[in-house]
């Protein structure tokens, strides 16, 4: 499974206001852990330099086109690099951001998991439109702040 997993507002679809998310919701953040743990994780530099450090229990590969180190990363030059380099260590990948990043990786993903925030915050970073007519709803579970959707690419 290559997923791309992300969450924003209902209405905007915000993701991210000055470099860092906009809300703190913990059941959220509970949830992205539980859900990316034992997969491999792909997110790009922005996305890392906000978070700050890699996410433990994971490998974290981070996607940029100035190749450098990252302390507890791999690096990657793109999203399909980053992917390959991600399967040989799982099955199971996770690409959780940031836009650019889930932009060029709505072709390769074969799930998207989305976190839909309830309550309206500004920001300055959207989630990219996607073809939903290429995407069916596989699952919708309610939680009190968000609303997460499971949905699966159609062949």
């Amino acid at each position: 499974m290559i997923a791309i997993v992300v969450a924003m507002t209902k209405k905007g679809k915000v993701i991210g206001k000055d470099g860092r998310l906009p809300w703190d919701i913990p059941e959220e953040l509970s949830h992205f852990r539980k859900l990316t743990k034992g997969g491999a994780i792909i997110m790009g530099r922005k996305t890392y330099e906000s978070i700050g450090h890699p996410l433990p229990g994971r490998p974290n590969i981070v996607v940029s086109r100035n190749a450098g180190k990252v302390p507890g990363c791999e690096v990657a030059g793109s999203v399909p690099e980053a992917v390959e380099m991600a399967k040989k260590h799982h099955r199971d990948i996770f690409i959780i951001g940031g836009a650019q990043i889930a932009r060029e990786s709505f072709a390769l993903a074969d799930t998207m998991m989305l976190s839909y925030i309830r309550k309206d915050y500004p920001g300055d970073t959207f989630f990219p439109e996607f073809a939903e007519k290429e995407w069916a709803v596989e699952e919708r579970r309610d939680f009190p702040e968000f609303e997460f959707v499971v949905y699966r690419k159609r062949h």
